[in-house]
């Protein structure tokens, strides 16, 4: 899949960063709690880096891959959530604490629900664009035209992702405006379909463009995305079918 620059960072990517920094330090403090050791100590402190660097430089970097939205994101996360659960556990062969097994379920009990959520929230079609760079010529097989609207320009391209919270869209031009804010019109079935949305995520080279629309009722004006998201399932058109 094409891996994409996301421009507005989601809160639940903020919040998964955080518990990264905060599993490093339920790995710090059980630590302390089994070794009688002040967590507020230097030495400590000092000698934690020499201690868990193993746990410390995947933390690091998957981090940062989470900050990217990288697809290689989960499957770290889910590592280093093993890493630290394996270390604590080891722990407790040695030294049983009822304390830091409540802790240790309440810990893995967030982590996991944290997964879910981002595995939900990176499968979100403004994040995927449904076709690699490696594609030759059109990526896609069958196409559904739109057009794109911004600072008083243009842009045509076709849908290759879509749900009912926003779309991906390729452009056959590169986007050069400025302004987050488009709207888009989709041409299908001898109608358009009008609706504003919001640029999160590009491709590279600037002709991808995810755009997220937020949950859409139907209103008086019936030809919005909530009308044609509709439309397109009741007639059974899925983006994988398009490849």
């Amino acid at each position: 899949m094409e891996q994409l620059k996301v421009k507005k960072k989601d809160g639940l990517a903020i919040n998964m960063v955080l518990f990264l920094g905060l599993t490093y330090i339920f790995l710090y403090l059980q630590y302390a709690y089994r070794h009688h050791l002040s967590p507020f100590s230097i030495a400590y402190l000092q000698k934690s880096i020499e201690l868990f660097w193993y746990a410390l430089i995947p933390l690091a970097i998957t981090a940062r891959l989470v900050w990217r939205h990288h697809h290689w994101s989960l499957p770290a996360y889910a590592f280093c959530i093993s890493l630290v659960s394996y270390k604590v556990i080891e722990g407790l062969f040695i030294e049983f604490n009822k304390i830091i097994v409540i802790a240790l379920f309440c810990f893995l009990v967030i982590a996991y629900f944290l997964y879910q959520l981002f595995h939900y929230y990176l499968s979100l079609a403004s994040l995927n664009a449904n076709y690699s760079s490696f594609d030759l010529f059109t990526p896609l097989l069958k196409t559904i035209d739109c057009q794109i609207s911004a600072e008083g320009s243009q842009y045509q391209g076709f849908l290759t992702n879509w749900d009912d919270e926003g779309c991906f869209i390729k452009l056959k031009q590169a986007l050069s405006v400025s302004d987050d804010k488009v709207l888009i019109t989709i041409h299908f079935k001898g109608r358009s379909f009008e609706q504003e949305g919001e640029v999160v995520a590009h491709s590279i080279d600037l002709t991808g463009i995810g755009i997220k629309f937020g949950k859409t009722p139907k209103g008086l004006n019936v030809f919005n995305w909530a009308e044609f998201d509709e439309l397109i399932h009741e007639l059974g058109f899925k983006p994988e079918r398009l490849r």
